[in-house]
């Protein structure tokens, strides 16, 4: 199997009947459809069949005799929706879905190296500013780091 390597950052619209079209670079990676699934931070996931069978086996644990394991497996299989795409590249986020993400009209879809995420337009810009807000902090913080004196050099 080919690894997939999801990038980039693509601005679409949901139609008024919920479908949105897969970046054109990746129609092909889901010709047999593919899983829609919650993400945490507001998100939907939507994996290949190849992508999900794999995050399958690191969501879930095969121990059906503990309450924490069949939970986890409640929790991942209960929200995962199977979509099929149409001739144009479109899949059809269920209503529930696009109600509990707020996604109506602009979205932005997401590389993630073996996913794609699916943004509600105006949440992916105020992640994004998180984004960048942080990562200007982390690029101070190891730019201060490296111009403190070495401490072991000092002995």
């Amino acid at each position: 199997m080919a690894t997939i390597d999801f990038t980039g950052e693509y601005e679409h619209r949901l139609d008024d009947r919920g479908r949105l079209a897969i970046p054109s670079p990746y129609r092909g990676l889901f010709e047999h459809g593919g899983f829609l699934l919650p993400g945490p931070d507001g998100q939907i996931e939507l994996y290949t069949p190849e992508a999900y069978a794999a995050e399958k086996q690191v969501r879930t644990v095969d121990d059906k005799l503990s309450a924490s394991a069949r939970r986890l497996a409640r929790s991942f299989f209960g929200r995962v929706r199977r979509v099929e795409t149409d001739r144009q590249g479109r899949i059809l986020i269920p209503p529930q879905m696009r109600q509990e993400r707020n996604l109506n009209g602009d979205t932005v879809i997401i590389g993630m190296g073996d996913y794609l995420e699916i943004w509600n337009s105006e949440a992916w810009h105020s992640e994004q500013a998180e984004i960048d807000e942080g990562y200007a902090e982390l690029l101070q913080q190891l730019a201060e780091a490296a111009a403190a004196p070495n401490s072991s050099e000092e002995s």
